[in-house]
């Protein structure tokens, strides 16, 4: 295959295929940046926990995309609306925004209890019960009544009904009736210095892998211009999946981050199995490559198999699965660019490397130690 192909294009001019298309994805990534996640930019998420109807859920996603949310997200499986946004919004202003669309349901973020007794509680009792719940409760009434209403996020009727009947607070719930109404709604916030602080940590991570996989593949074959080789194919990779990121609108989060790191994997493997042929050759260059195009492609194939079955599989599920969407869509493009960063250039590399060797220049090796004899 590769002999075949080289016979009509000269194998240099192969090699700078894929370092033009790097080159192009590195001007889009420039020009268009990414969509950075709630996870990053930091702002503002909703969760409803309601069994929506599908005009409410309609006029709800249609509500919030006239609303010009920056990077909203929204999702619902039946029985829960998730929204996340990087506007800058206030919780009550999110929460006001989305009651508009879903009416009559009102959104509660904490849990209510209320208590109506038909007797004035004693004076002790009250500010005891102000101490122990703070501005959590309101208590109101009369000489002959009293109104006791508890919002607290973490309580359950049960465990509410316990604590207010401890003698301390003398609370009959014969003599009145309570209600309970559980919180329907979670809002929440991440600021943007903590979503800085952990896209910092994010690349951090991810140059420690990089730095990891050049140790782990210097050590392997003892020679710079093979090592080279392997990590500019990665780089490669990495690139195009993160130009195909900016080009379709995938967000930059945690999802997106760890597939790119688990490119780096999924690259190097061909590569790996493609030099240590090379090096350990008992035909020729050409014999060699095509020999292992064979197993090299049947790998990739089958990773992309793999990686196109979770892609489908997440997109034909109800609800759709947007975290194995997105992880699938990253490899499903790096690994596409691998078959031409492996097999036009790294192959070029390598065989420039060979062919100079086999004239007039010895290899030199730092050390003795080898993973892979030659």
């Amino acid at each position: 295959m590769y002999s075949k192909l080289t016979t009509k294009i000269p194998y240099k001019i192969l090699m700078a295929i894929p370092i033009v298309i790097a080159v192009v994805m590195l001007a889009v990534i420039a020009i268009n940046g990414f969509q950075m996640s709630f996870d990053f930019s930091g702002g503002m998420s909703l969760e409803i926990y309601e069994k929506l109807s599908d005009s409410q859920i309609n006029e709800l996603h249609n509500g919030l995309n006239n609303a010009n949310l920056q990077n909203l997200r929204f999702s619902y499986d039946g029985n829960t609306v998730k929204i996340t946004t990087t506007s800058k919004i206030s919780n009550t202003e999110l929460l006001s925004l989305v009651e508009k669309y879903i009416e009559p349901i009102k959104l509660n973020t904490k849990n209510i209890f209320a208590i109506n007794l038909n007797y004035s509680i004693s004076r002790d009792a009250k500010e005891k019960l102000e101490s122990r719940f703070g501005n959590e409760i309101t208590i109101t009434g009369n000489d002959d009544s009293t109104n006791i209403i508890i919002e607290r996020r973490q309580m359950s009727e049960k465990e509410m009904k316990e604590i207010l009947s401890d003698p301390n607070y003398k609370i009959d719930f014969i003599r009145g009736s309570y209600s309970f109404e559980p919180a329907n709604a979670n809002v929440g916030s991440v600021s943007s210095v903590l979503g800085a602080h952990l896209m910092e940590e994010m690349v951090r991570a991810f140059a420690v892998a990089v730095i990891l996989i050049t140790f782990v593949i210097f050590i392997a074959y003892r020679i710079p211009i093979p090592t080279v080789a392997i990590l500019a194919a990665a780089s490669i990779d990495i690139i195009f999946a993160a130009g195909c990121m900016s080009i379709f609108g995938i967000e930059l989060n945690l999802t997106t981050m760890l597939a790119l790191v688990m490119l780096l994997g999924y690259s190097v493997d061909t590569d790996i199995l493609l030099t240590t042929r090379i090096l350990n050759r008992k035909t020729s260059v050409n014999e060699t490559i095509d020999e292992t195009i064979k197993t090299g492609l049947t790998m990739t194939f089958a990773a992309m198999g793999a990686a196109m079955t979770i892609f489908i599989v997440s997109n034909f599920t109800t609800p759709k699965i947007e975290v194995l969407n997105e992880l699938s869509m990253v490899i499903l493009c790096g690994l596409f660019m691998d078959i031409f960063s492996t097999w036009l250039m790294n192959t070029g590399i390598l065989k420039w490397y060979v062919e100079r060797k086999t004239t007039n220049i010895r290899r030199k090796k730092l050390f003795k130690f080898s993973l892979f004899h030659e």
